[in-house]
């Protein structure tokens, strides 16, 4: 049995989606809290600044439950390849988002590339790119 039969893999990716749903709902019910979940560290100073930047979490927030779908989706119902490349898509978000907390606040990168980079591994595990 390869790797990407391993029976525990569809647990892991399980696990990967419930983070996503987990920051998607907080971004949208509470986006100043997910705001300052993310890593950066400046804040907007204004009204006005903070009704945008609400708006943009949610958006966020969006995204993060629809990615949580997708691997729910695809680990239960579809195929443990399909499965795999929406893990490592959402690991290549992951990388995006430490670099642009990185370039943004100078540190806190590895709080996005830590968990990034093992659903990325996990999702070239489950289809059967490595292993």
């Amino acid at each position: 049995m390869g790797l990407s039969r391993n029976p525990i893999l569809p647990y892991i990716a399980t696990f990967f989606g419930t983070i996503f749903l987990g920051f998607g709902i907080t971004y949208i019910l509470f986006p100043r809290t997910g705001y300052s979940l993310y890593g950066f560290t400046s804040h907007p100073t204004n009204p006005l600044d903070w009704a945008v930047m609400e708006r943009v979490m949610v958006l966020y927030g969006a995204k993060d439950v629809f990615i949580a779908a997708a691997i729910y989706a695809s680990t239960w119902f579809g195929t443990r390849r399909s499965a795999g490349l929406i893990l490592l898509a959402a690991g290549l978000c992951a990388g995006v988002d430490g670099y642009v907390v990185k370039a943004e606040a100078g540190t806190n990168e590895w709080n996005h590339w830590g968990y990034g980079s093992v659903m990325g591994l996990v999702g070239l595990v489950m289809a059967g790119l490595l292993g």
